[in-house]
């Protein structure tokens, strides 16, 4: 059990004791919690060599980005953070959270391009997979998981994190909407929410995969 500043009773954390071998060649488990915190929870540092991947269970968790723009998630929504350089998060009401710091490997190269990607904020239709793997991550922990078994399940994770693999389909889906709404009032921010992005976030995955924003594509479908 734990107990810090902000942080309820109840609260879990979990560190790993890591050979050679593992920090070198394997996908590892920092830590991981599963935490109750109040609105007095707060982190501010200057680095924890490690990505953050933390689900939101209930409630929020606000931080900032790596150009200093202050974001929330909430319920059902997942936080991938560089935790290599100054970092700070806090909830201003109320979060329980399930989470583990990630390393090793090329953990930080996938870890950035799912950012870059997707950004900080993690939004799924069907978030089960990622609650599950940080459970089990979790639980391995607790129960001396074998360093092989935990490098396949944080991979398995980060997996679950990345949704480039279904982003194809998703522009069909999209353009196949705006063709067949063709006469309504279409917005941005109504075609990120039908895919579970931020407007910011869509727009840009958007302009990468068809070559046009989505404003232009409407237009584009409503003068041809």
């Amino acid at each position: 059990k734990q107990k810090g500043q902000g942080m309820l009773p109840n609260s879990d954390i979990y560190f790993s004791s890591l050979s050679a071998r593992a920090k070198t060649l394997f996908y590892n488990a920092l830590c991981a919690g599963h935490f109750y915190c109040d609105k007095n929870y707060l982190v501010d540092r200057d680095c924890y060599d490690s990505f953050l991947i933390l689900h939101v269970l209930k409630g929020s968790i606000s931080f900032k980005n790596k150009d200093g723009v202050e974001m929330t998630a909430t319920e059902n929504e997942t936080v991938i953070m560089d935790c290599y350089k100054p970092h700070f998060y806090c909830t201003h009401d109320y979060l329980e959270s399930v989470w583990v710091h990630v390393a090793g490997c090329n953990s930080a190269e996938l870890c950035e391009s799912i950012i870059n990607e997707q950004g900080n904020i993690i939004k799924l239709k069907d978030c089960s997979k990622i609650k599950s793997s940080l459970f089990t991550i979790l639980n391995g922990m607790s129960a001396g998981m074998s360093e092989a078994e935990m490098a396949i399940e944080v991979y398995r994770l980060m997996l679950s994190l990345d949704k480039r693999s279904g982003a194809e389909d998703t522009l069909r889906s999209i353009q196949s909407y705006i063709e067949s709404h063709i006469s309504e009032n279409i917005t941005v921010k109504h075609l990120a929410d039908t895919v579970h992005m931020s407007v910011t976030h869509f727009s840009r995955v958007f302009k990468q995969k068809s070559g046009f924003s989505p404003y232009e594509y409407v237009l584009n479908v409503r003068l041809n």
